[in-house]
């Protein structure tokens, strides 16, 4: 005990010498009342992730954000938020019997509009099918950002150096499926909803990232591989526009690896969601909290990173024509470079940055020692999570309400929405900028807009209409030209 004691005090003292200024001054808005410095995790913790949370029936944790019984004013620690984070992630990443994480078992949110409403929002196998949901509307047989896409949530790809796109999946438990389902855009229900309404305790919902193998190529080492259904992708075109999308009912197996994965839970008090991410150890550079230059770089290359690529060229979206399609090897051009502009997410808390570090390293330490291949998940780190203040979610919160790591992004993710300073929480970039009641207030129709409600926090409650993101990018070619395929 005295040596988890002591390696946390000096993580903190390190990181404090190795970032100084990290922090930006915090608005009262955004302000956690601070507590006395505490020991971070608390004693024990780390050892009871395996007992306490990967366990065949283990309850999804809830419980991080319950106040003292004893003294129920006193506020909730930091480190207990990002705590929260690596048990869900314990939870969602737990093996079973055949090897699948935990996570690929939950609904998709295919399963929303399934006819078959018993079993699909059950826990069972599921076949990993990535950009599979089809969209109403936009003339296009399209399909929608949703429980697996090849473009990000901002319309724009991630191409990685073998020229594969980065697929995500959407993978929700039981209780958060029965809510979305109730409140499903598509059949009605949003609109007849009450405001208030919000998703009830314990509901999660799982973001993954995934990185296409190529034939005879090796994975990131000591990434999570699994096999999955994959689109087979096209190129329309039309005298103005160059669109590239999934040929409909076309899909292809293929190797893909873990390389992120966001974690979102209501907790006790919380109804906003805590919002954790994680990626891979070996995905990119990750530069100290508030700290991020243009003219910086790496001397070591990473999986979505060339080394000594000016970081002035990295995350930089690229559309048709300049982003290119080879409709026979099923290839994008040119790659992307990606790196992580704030390390620990901008966490704003007294001792934040440290907290997120030594959660990690603490975490990560018991899951290797774990039996192969459930210690593959020691690879992955906690970049921090963001939350709002207790019971404060109301129908006007947004990004600028955030407590902790209030820049939160996953490059594999968010690659192209970082905002590289916390400094200023009116201009912060984080999953509440998106993830609000006023999710299908803004756009310009159509469609129309639809009243603010705090399940609009939910971006699957948009499944199978013209809300959702859609799958598919399309780049303008009037004063341009398009090289070919």
């Amino acid at each position: 005990m005295t040596l988890r004691f002591s390696f946390t005090a000096l993580a903190i003292a390190a990181l404090a010498m190795a970032a100084p200024g990290i922090h930006a001054t915090v608005p009262a808005s955004a302000q956690q009342a601070a507590t006395q410095m505490a020991l971070c995790p608390s004693l024990g913790w780390a050892e009871g992730l395996v007992r306490n949370f990967q366990q065949p029936n283990s309850p999804f944790p809830v419980n991080d954000t319950k106040p003292d019984p004893n003294n129920p004013t006193k506020p909730i620690p930091d480190c207990n938020f990002h705590m929260w984070s690596f048990e869900a992630f314990a939870w969602a990443t737990a093996l079973n019997a055949l090897n699948v994480p935990r996570f690929m078992t939950l609904p998709t949110e295919e399963d929303l509009l399934s006819p078959q409403q018993l079993l699909a929002g059950t826990v069972h196998p599921r076949t990993l099918q990535l950009a599979a949901r089809s969209i109403v509307g936009e003339g296009l047989p399209g399909y929608s950002e949703g429980a697996g896409a090849f473009v990000q949530a901002d319309g724009n790809v991630l191409v990685a150096p073998n020229g594969y796109p980065v697929y995500t999946s959407v993978h929700m438990n039981p209780t958060y499926f029965a809510t979305a389902r109730k409140n499903l855009i598509a059949t009605g229900a949003y609109q007849k909803g009450q405001p208030n309404d919000t998703f009830p305790l314990g509901s999660a919902v799982f973001k993954a990232t995934w990185l296409r193998v190529a034939p005879g190529e090796d994975p990131p080492a000591g990434a999570f591989v699994t096999q999955a259904q994959v689109p087979v992708l096209t190129v329309q075109r039309s005298a103005t526009a160059i669109t590239i999308l999934p040929v409909p009912g076309k899909f292809v197996s293929a190797k893909v690896a873990l390389v992120g994965l966001h974690v979102v839970g209501v907790t006790v008090n919380h109804p906003e969601f805590l919002w954790g991410t994680f990626e891979h150890k070996l995905n990119t550079p990750q530069v100290p909290d508030n700290t991020f230059s243009p003219s910086g770089s790496s001397s070591t290359g990473y999986t979505f990173y060339k080394a000594n690529t000016s970081y002035g060229q990295a995350n930089i979206a690229v559309t048709p024509p300049l982003l290119t399609f080879n409709t026979i090897t099923q290839r994008f051009s040119p790659t992307t470079n990606a790196v992580l502009e704030n390390q620990t997410g901008g966490e704003n808390q007294p001792g934040g940055p440290a907290n997120v570090q030594s959660v990690t390293t603490q975490g990560q330490s018991y899951l290797a020692k774990t039996k192969a291949p459930q210690s593959l998940f020691a690879n992955y780190y906690l970049v921090g999570t963001v939350w709002m203040l207790p019971n404060s979610y109301n129908l006007n919160s947004d990004q600028s309400n955030a407590v902790g790591s209030v820049t939160l992004a996953n490059t594999t993710a968010e690659t192209f929405q970082q905002y590289p300073s916390n400094a200023d929480m009116s201009k912060v970039k984080n999953c509440f900028m998106c993830h609000n009641a006023s999710s299908y207030s803004f756009q310009t129709p159509p469609p129309e807009q639809l009243n603010n409600r705090l399940v609009a926090i939910s971006h699957t409650l948009s499944v199978g209409t013209d809300y959702a993101v859609p799958n598919m990018i399309s780049g303008n070619v009037r004063m341009q030209f398009f090289k070919g395929q």
